[in-house]
This record gives structure tokens, C-alpha cells and sequence, in this order.
């Protein structure tokens, strides 16, 4: 078999996800979990093993070389999408601290996204592809043997929404008839970017605030959300650069002066004139994505059944199809 060329530095400094660091990663101190256990030789040559130990810095060496395949192959959006999915397996790693590729680890992960996390059943799939995809470069590479993550399953498309969800294509039509030369068009496109890239709810972006945009300590800006059912804003997620773009413009245009931003504005606020500034409602933000669904020709013949529920899943589920 074609044994794919695999080049990885287990002593780079930084990577996609950082700076390479004990604790920057995991937010551990430096005596990082790995470093208690004996360490197998030679884990990064291409010598197979069905239990492979590797530390958290070799990890994310191969990590680069498998984002750095990607990107190369499948471009800088698929490769985005794969970064952000793998880096919550990598804080998680050392947590876990027996990870060693087999079957039973894998399993053992998705059933942190899915209880510790309570990811959905897409969000777990997004999440399960990537990992699976970057046990297939091991294999390629000579590292692992066979994949254990080949036969672990993670979240289903539903076969009730395999209608509701917009192909690549649809996506650049709907993205290119969005309108931007108004405030209400910047403000709809940063909508609906936050959902197609981040799995925003709708119930999430009404409630969204201009204070839950912060950095996290590795630099990456991220929106905390206020969940369903949740009284706190206690979950975040990651702004990548086709959801961040377009936020930032629509800010730019809704403040002339950025003094004049207040944490508890509304990120998203109504424009209409008898509620102007207060908050979207649901039906009101709904009202909006609909009409662009509709007016850039996505809808179709499926007007009840493509709904903006629909943009949350998109992304995720072309990765499950794709995986």
C-alpha cells in the first residue's frame, strides 16, 4: 500500500492551534499528564502499532501535518472546519489520560461530547468526521495500522431533515444574494453566517449581546451564548474568520464611534421603527432569514421544510455526508 509522506517536528514551537505549551492547550500547568507515564519509543516513525502512545506535543505535530494535507487538498474553509473540531479533542486528550487510538478510546470520546458536552447529534458527527479523517492520515502514514474511529459513529442526519439542509452550492447562492449596502442586509449576512459557520440557534442570536464577544486565553475570539433552558452564558464557540468578517462589518456600520458600544446593546437588534433597538424577537429574525432563503431562490419548493434550523445544520452536515 501507498504509504502517504507524513512531515511533523516534535520540536516546533507552534502550530494551528498555538503556541505548543503544557497548559496552553488543556489549561493545565507544565506537568502535563502525559508526562507521567512511560513513553513509547518511537511513536512518531512509521512503525504500526494497535495501541499507539503518543504525548500531547507529537499530537498536535501530527495534527499540523493532517490540517496542512487538508488544506492542500480540500482548501482553507474544510481545513477551518477541521481545526476547530479537533482542537476540542485535543484539550480533551490529556484530561483523558489513556487514550491510546483503540476502539474503545474513541468511543470513550464521543461519549464526552455527547454527556460532558451534550453536543447534538450533527455537532458530534462534525466532530467524529474530523477525528476519523485524521486517523486515516495516521494510517496513510504508517503511524496507526488500521483506523479506530472507522466503525465509531457519531451524530446521524435525521432522515426527516435530509431535505433541510443546503449543499455548497446553495450556500454560495444564498451568501451571494445577500444585499450589504444597508444596515438591516449587514446585519441579516452576520446572522446568518454565525449560523452557517458556528451552529448558531436562532434562540441563541436573540439573545446575544455585544459584551459576549471576548478573546479566549489563546487568543481566539469566541460568542458566548445563552443555551436553551440555560440560565447562564456559560458556552461558547469560535468565530472563524467567515463568520468574524462579516460581524465585524455590520459593527463597523452600526457604530460610528466605538465608544458608543455598550456591552449590553444587543448584538442583534430590531431596526424597524416601533421596537428599534430592543432586541430581534424570534419571529422577527426568523421573518428575515426566510426572505433571503427565498429571495436568493434556495427555498424552492421546500418552504416549510428549509427553515433557518436548517442554516445551524448545514455546515455540519455536509461534513457527516462528506465523512
Amino acid at each position: 500500500m501507498h504509504q502517504r509522506r507524513c512531515s511533523v517536528s516534535t520540536t516546533e514551537e507552534r502550530s494551528a492551534f498555538g503556541p505548543v505549551k503544557a497548559g496552553n492547550l488543556m489549561g493545565h500547568s507544565n506537568r502535563s499528564a502525559v508526562t507521567d507515564r512511560p513513553r513509547q519509543t518511537d511513536t512518531m516513525s512509521s512503525t504500526k502499532t494497535e495501541s499507539l502512545h503518543l504525548t500531547t506535543k507529537e499530537l498536535v505535530a501530527h495534527s499540523d501535518a493532517f490540517l496542512a494535507d487538508v488544506a492542500k487538498k480540500k482548501g482553507s474553509q474544510t481545513e477551518g472546519t477541521y481545526r476547530r473540531a479537533l482542537r476540542e479533542f485535543l484539550r480533551w486528550f490529556p484530561r483523558d489520560r489513556r487514550f491510546r487510538f483503540r476502539q474503545r478510546d474513541v468511543e470513550r470520546y464521543r461519549r464526552h461530547l455527547a454527556e460532558t458536552r451534550e453536543m447534538s447529534n450533527v455537532s458530534i458527527g462534525t466532530y467524529m468526521t474530523a477525528l476519523r479523517r485524521f486517523c486515516a492520515f495516521l494510517v496513510d502514514c504508517g503511524v496507526l495500522s488500521s483506523n479506530p474511529a472507522g466503525k465509531v459513529h457519531g451524530g446521524r442526519r435525521p432522515e426527516r431533515h435530509s431535505r433541510e439542509f443546503l449543499s455548497p452550492a446553495e450556500v454560495r447562492q444564498l451568501l451571494d444574494a445577500l444585499e450589504t449596502s444597508s444596515l438591516s442586509g449587514l446585519r441579516d449576512r452576520s446572522i446568518i453566517t454565525l449560523m452557517l459557520y458556528c451552529g448558531l440557534s436562532e434562540h441563541e442570536a436573540v439573545h446575544a449581546e455585544l459584551g459576549d464577544l471576548r478573546e479566549d486565553d489563546e487568543g481566539a475570539r469566541r460568542l458566548y451564548v445563552l443555551g436553551k433552558g440555560k440560565k447562564a452564558k456559560d458556552i461558547s464557540v469560535e468565530l472563524p474568520d467567515e463568520a468574524s468578517g462579516p460581524l465585524d462589518e455590520y459593527l463597523r456600520a452600526r457604530y460610528v464611534e466605538a465608544s458608543d458600544r455598550r456591552a449590553s446593546d444587543p448584538l442583534f437588534p430590531s431596526l424597524s421603527n416601533r421596537s428599534h433597538g430592543r432586541p430581534m424577537t424570534p419571529r422577527g429574525m426568523r421573518q428575515a432569514i426566510n426572505g433571503w432563503l427565498r429571495s436568493s431562490g434556495v427555498k424552492g419548493d421546500r418552504d416549510r421544510r428549509l427553515t433557518p434550523f436548517s442554516l445551524r445544520h448545514t455546515a455540519g452536515g455536509m461534513l457527516v455526508d462528506s465523512g
